[in-house]
This record gives C-alpha cells, sequence and structure tokens, in this order.
C-alpha cells in the first residue's frame, strides 16, 4: 500500500466517517426491507423466516421479527381484502339476478 494513501486505522476521523457510512448504508437497507415486506407479504414472510432462523445476531433477529409481523399483518389485509371484495361482488350479483 503506498505510504501517501491515508488509510482508516491511521486517522479516526476517517474511521468514523466509514463508520458513519456503514450506519447509513445499514439502516437504507433495512428501511427498504421493512418498506419490501410491508408492500409484499410474501417478501416480508421470506425475510422475516430468513433473518430469524438463519441468523447469529440479536439485531438481525430483530429486523426478522420485524419483517415476519409486516408480513403476517398484510397478509391477513389481502385476504381481508379478497374476502371483502368476493363478498360484495357476490352481493350485487344475487340482488340483481331477479331485477330482469
Amino acid at each position: 500500500m503506498d505510504e501517501s494513501t491515508p488509510h482508516p486505522g491511521n486517522d479516526p476521523r476517517l474511521t468514523e466517517r466509514w463508520q458513519a457510512l456503514v450506519d447509513m448504508m445499514y439502516l437504507s437497507q433495512i428501511t427498504w426491507m421493512y418498506v419490501f415486506s410491508a408492500i409484499y407479504p410474501v417478501m416480508g414472510l421470506f425475510f422475516g423466516i430468513l433473518f430469524l432462523a438463519g441468523s447469529i445476531s440479536p439485531k438481525a433477529k430483530k429486523v426478522g421479527k420485524v419483517c415476519l409481523i409486516l408480513g403476517i399483518i398484510n397478509t391477513a389485509l389481502v385476504i381481508l381484502a379478497l374476502v371483502l371484495v368476493l363478498t360484495l361482488g357476490l352481493a350485487g350479483a344475487l340482488a340483481g339476478i331477479g331485477k330482469d
């Protein structure tokens, strides 16, 4: 390595900046995982099971738990919406049968 190239281990300011960048990237990835878990329930269930079963750190297990909860809530909302749409659709179709 060239002596003129600064190394993060030599300068505490560079180490701090590097750590801040890593923290921002981590928060960005976590945010997108939460967004995908809230929008796509299958992804939330997948991320949740993957992180709960495959991770060692408690921080990753917490992320997996949140993704799993978001996926379960969204799955329940999708099922509820489908039941509501089917019920209203059938009620409308049955109400229109005898009108002709």
